[in-house]
């Protein structure tokens, strides 16, 4: 049983989009046909106007060579020569190739005609009182024959009276078969246009086919649409730059987030003109993916990543996202937290067992008593750490903090102190603890790496104090390195971090960002532990 296919009355309504080559051909051969159509009009015009003045231009030459002839001047003075002139111009008009040689009286009487029965009819036209007044000039007029071409010129007796006028002509008929031929060499050469002109539209149509992936318009139109419109529902903003930092695509998000007007996303910007604080640090090293990294701009704390454009295996700009912080607090929170106690519970597994091992190895040794002090001196010390710490730092997560970061030290042979004389109560407002939390972490970690590198000089070292008035939260964080330099701008420029999936930013540029978030201020001096020492200021 043969199937066939019924179409819906709407499907068969809804015509087919025409392909590229298939709009080029149309538009292609429309434009050359309608140039050409153009192009052979202006031709004929052209042609018609020359051939009509180059003819009356001939006519009025023979019509004056006549008229000066004194055969012509005898004949109209004695009427008798009259006879052997009409054969003298009939033989002119043959060898000039005139369809006719009119001359006429002062009275405007033809004396000489080709037609022999038109000979003493008065010349009509209505264009030969002119020429009895001493005028010589071309006209076009209907006469007896037809529609033609005259050069009508006066003819003078030697008193230099008029006595008649000659009139040569050439019919508008006969000069027509001379446009055409013309014409037919435009229309030959207009038909090979148009046949080039539709093999080039298909050649065009191929190379344009390759260069947009074999998309046609319609599907282009469709998927810019699609995309602007994902874009513009994505909750992050996007921001799309050249290599030189010239804006090629903003998204409407990131208009909001940014605090821009809409109308922005049709103007020429810069980046400047949108992070003018961080624009020269993005545009740096744009081959190196960040991943969010959190800054400080419009008034508000955002988490922004960079991510490097390549076009066939070549760099051709960056892409910006960004996304409030606040929208990430929870899970900020949440997230540092959990990093914190696994790093904690890192350490900490990774010091027990050695400390594990080192007592295995002690009793089997037999030394039971030192296996035992061991033990105790380890309990105490931790018990004492902890104690310290709950007694003078009232937060739970800057404890937390402090006892991870202590244990990363030990673990890197490197001392890290708790100044006794800190003291620090709860800080109830949620987003100042995350800041805090970034502020310290990360001044330590910076101080701990800084003790590190000058540990072939001396004994690695770190001392961390807190503190707090009624207005104002206090951090000393000091290390036994090599100190900062003169140069204090250098410490600031952005650094992050080349592993993937590592914290928002590394680094004091990091720092700082959070302390324009809050109003804090960092100062920068020696420590006695002969390393640098960085002091920072939080108000409440």
């Amino acid at each position: 049983m043969k199937y066939t296919k019924k179409l819906n009355p709407l499907q068969s309504m809804v015509k087919k989009p025409k392909r590229l080559e298939t709009r080029l051909i149309i538009w292609v051969t429309g434009l050359c046909v309608l140039q050409a159509l153009m192009f052979g009009g202006l031709v004929y015009q052209i042609t018609a106007q020359s051939l009509n003045d180059h003819i009356g231009d001939k006519a009025l030459a023979v019509a004056t060579s006549i008229a000066a002839s004194n055969n012509v001047v005898q004949a109209l003075n004695n009427p008798q020569k009259l006879t052997a002139i009409n054969q003298e111009i009939e033989n002119l008009r043959q060898l000039t190739g005139a369809d006719f040689i009119v001359i006429g009286d002062k009275n405007a009487h033809r004396v000489v005609h080709p037609d022999s029965n038109k000979l003493g009819k008065r010349m009509v036209g209505g264009d030969s009182q002119a020429a009895l007044q001493g005028e010589r000039y071309i006209s076009i007029a209907k006469g007896s024959l037809g529609e033609s071409i005259r050069g009508k010129v006066p003819v003078y007796d030697a008193q230099g009276d008029i006595i008649g006028l000659v009139s040569v002509g050439f019919l508008v008929q006969s000069i027509e078969p001379l446009i055409q031929e013309r014409i037919v060499e435009v229309m030959i050469w207009g038909v090979l246009l148009v046949i080039l002109s539709i093999i080039a539209a298909v050649l065009i149509g191929r190379r344009v086919r390759n260069a947009i992936f074999g998309l046609q318009p319609d599907e282009i139109a469709r998927l810019f649409s699609e995309q602007d419109a994902i874009l513009n529902t994505m909750r992050s903003g996007v921001i799309a730059l050249d290599p030189d930092g010239r804006v090629r695509k903003l998204t409407q998000r990131a208009c909001e987030i940014l605090d821009k007007p809409t109308a922005c996303i049709n103007q020429d910007l810069m980046l400047s003109d949108l992070l003018p604080e961080h624009a020269e640090f993005l545009l740096r090293n744009q081959r190196r993916k960040m991943v969010g990294f959190e800054l400080f701009a419009a008034d508000k704390r955002l988490v922004l990543s960079r991510f490097s454009l390549q076009v066939q295996g070549q760099a051709d700009g960056i892409l910006l996202t960004l996304r409030p912080a606040d929208e990430q607090e929870y899970l900020s929170q949440q997230l540092t937290k959990v990093q914190a106690f696994a790093e904690l519970l890192r350490v900490q597994t990774h010091d027990y067992s050695n400390k594990l091992n080192l007592i295995g190895a002690l009793i089997q040794m037999g030394k039971s008593d030192e296996a035992i002090e061991l033990i105790g001196q380890e309990s105490q010390g931790s018990q004492a750490q902890i104690h310290h710490l709950l007694e003078h730092i009232q937060d739970p997560v800057l404890a937390g903090l402090l006892v991870g970061k202590y244990h990363k030290a030990r673990e890197l042979n490197v001392t890290l102190e708790l100044n006794p004389d800190s003291l620090l109560g709860a800080i109830a407002r949620t987003e100042m603890l995350e800041r805090v939390v970034s502020i310290l972490g990360n001044l330590i970690d910076n101080a701990i790496d800084a003790a590190i590198r000058a540990s072939n000089e001396r004994t690695p070292y770190v001392r961390v104090t807190v503190d707090e008035t009624s207005k104002t939260l206090l951090f000393d964080v000091e290390d036994s390195g090599f100190g900062v330099g003169d140069d204090h701008e250098v410490i600031f420029t952005p650094q992050y971090s080349s592993k993937a999936g590592a914290e928002h930013g590394i680094g004091l540029y990091l720092v700082k960002t959070n302390l324009d978030s809050c109003g804090g201020s960092l100062e920068i001096g020696e420590s006695d532990l002969k390393g640098a020492r960085l002091s920072v200021y939080i108000p409440k």
